[in-house]
């Protein structure tokens, strides 16, 4: 059936919906052959198909969830993007930490997730921590300024705090399951962590 020409989302999730995972990804592999994304939304296909994961512990499952995720990041900006790619990497972690890391399994590899840490680090840990005390400082002449900058400056520095957070949550499963490696850099972003907003 060629479930990527169909455009009616509710006919198409009614033609999937009993299907094994297997018909799920064979409905996602023209669009990560390069198809453009038509039909059923990707966010629709993870939040479907993440529950099953957790629920069956079934790795098949949960690789239809990462892949829809990673479409939607693929084919989306910013915030959608950052949540989407998130979302895929929470997965995979809370797999890990129930099945172990595996090199190269598409959803057990734990380099994948560090790599996408790791990338994106922008700052330093120092960096962060001074960035973290002078959020104060920053908040209060936003407040007080008539000049838009401030309160952009204000926003900036809030957003990047949040997104390096979310990936370090993410770590944070890595490290509780043994699963980060004992000479990881990553360690001394988790001591900073809690400061995070």
């Amino acid at each position: 059936m060629e479930y990527a020409m169909q455009n009616d989302q509710q006919s198409i999730m009614n033609s999937l919906k009993d299907e094994r995972p297997e018909a799920w990804l064979a409905y996602l592999r023209p669009f990560e052959e390069g198809e453009p994304i038509t039909g059923l939304s990707m966010l629709v296909i993870f939040h479907y198909a993440a529950p099953l994961a957790k629920k069956q512990d079934s790795l098949d499952w949960a690789e239809v969830a990462v892949r829809a995720a990673e479409l939607e990041a693929r084919n989306c900006s910013g915030i959608g993007s950052e949540n989407a790619r998130l979302w895929a990497m929470q997965l995979r972690s809370w797999f890990i930490s129930k099945m172990g890391s595996r090199s190269n399994h598409f959803v057990l590899d734990k380099e994948v997730i560090l790599n996408w840490v790791m990338d994106g680090l922008k700052l330093s840990v120092r960096a962060a921590k001074e960035k973290i005390s002078s959020l104060a400082e920053v908040i209060a002449v936003a407040k007080k300024s008539s000049n838009p900058d401030d309160g952009q400056r204000l926003r900036n520095d809030l957003s990047e705090l949040c997104r390096i957070k979310h990936r370090l949550n993410v770590v944070k499963v890595l490290a509780d399951c043994g699963e980060l490696p004992s000479d990881s850099l990553l360690y001394k972003w988790l001591e900073i962590r809690e400061q995070l907003p």
